[in-house]
């Protein structure tokens, strides 16, 4: 296994730093674009879908578009973390329904369901690298590695970004990492993944990111959205444009199209379950303000979130946490009060 980890990350790295294209180490399709240098491509998240779909598979929606995907998908398909459920136990059945079938390469930015001991690496190689497509920079980022801080090497990439005249550079990572340092997004994303106590986003990645905004367009892609109310968040400000994509098994499933023609980039959104939808847009933070957990409780759903619930380890964990807690502090109350008796 490790010979074979050693092979892929070998033929990832002789393609990005070489011949600057990506070899996908799912199905070990190339990402190539023509003489044009235009080009597109498919990219959201989580598509193992909901935590409860705990059959192996992809989530279902993905599934039933394979075809949109190959014929529509256009160089590439880009998952932003979470493509797996349980990945110590799912690759065969991934390997099956999606890797063999799926016509495009497909980029995988990890995120906390994709990473157990050294499973996925030795799999499929590296979770940091980049690539570049015409006169553009993709770049994928392992934010689960630190708690969400990128570290130097990671920095480092971004520090080559600066010293390239890109017409635009994309990020991937499944983390917002972002969110922290926008106040007007306090509230969203409440239940995604997110650092235990905060990350160097504002102290050592905006500059970074401000210096190549200075040549470049920028746009950071996020996976992990959590409760959401719809597939899409949008956000620009001066320097860079913040989008999160996840798809879930809902109604509200959606990927996003990106083209790039003539160096400018444009956004298509993509209903999985025939819904409307709106322009990218749309999706900003006011929408997710306004909108995030309005959804009316399913009281006939009750049964099924308790038992869920039930078998959770999270939620036992949680309950012997608590007990124990109870269990020293009341320790604690019967020591103070017999010093207290004694003095």
């Amino acid at each position: 296994m490790r010979v074979a980890s050693f092979i892929i990350g070998f033929i990832v790295a002789a393609q990005t730093l070489c011949l600057g294209q990506y070899v996908s180490p799912f199905n070990q399709k190339e990402v190539v674009t023509d003489s044009t240098g235009d080009y597109s491509f498919t990219v959201s998240g989580h598509f193992h879908g909901q935590s409860s779909n705990t059959t192996g598979y992809p989530v279902n929606t993905l599934l039933a578009h394979l075809d949109w995907i190959n014929d529509e998908g256009g160089v590439m398909l880009v998952s932003l973390g979470d493509l797996f459920l349980d990945v110590t136990n799912d690759i065969p059945n991934y390997e099956e329904s999606l890797f063999k079938d799926l016509e495009i390469p497909l980029v995988n930015a990890v995120g906390n369901h994709d990473l157990t001991d050294n499973i996925y690496q030795d799999h499929f190689g590296e979770t940091n690298f980049y690539f570049e497509l015409g006169n553009d920079l993709h770049i994928v980022f392992d934010t689960e590695m630190n708690d969400g801080d990128l570290d130097e090497d990671q920095l480092d990439f971004l520090l080559k970004a600066t010293e390239n005249n890109y017409d635009n550079v994309f990020i991937y990572t499944h983390r917002t990492i972002w969110k922290g340092m926008y106040a007007e997004m306090d509230g969203i994303f409440e239940d995604n993944t997110q650092s235990i106590l905060t990350n160097n986003f504002e102290s050592e990645v905006y500059p970074l990111i401000e210096k190549i905004a200075k040549k470049s367009s920028v746009f950071w892609f996020s996976g992990s959205l959590g409760e959401a109310p719809a597939s899409f968040f949008y956000h620009e400000d001066a320097n860079v444009t913040y989008i999160a994509t996840a798809i879930r098994g809902l109604k509200r499933d959606a990927m996003l199209q990106v083209s790039v023609n003539d160096g400018q980039v444009n956004f298509t959104t993509h209903s999985l379950t025939g819904q409307d939808l709106a322009p990218l847009p749309t999706y900003n933070v006011q929408f997710w303000q306004d909108n995030v957990g309005r959804k009316p409780f399913n009281w006939r759903l009750l049964p099924l979130h308790i038992k869920n619930t039930l078998l959770s380890w999270s939620f036992w964990w949680g309950v012997l946490f608590g007990a124990l807690t109870f269990v020293f502090i009341r320790w604690i109350i019967k020591k103070i009060r017999s010093r207290l008796n004694h003095s």
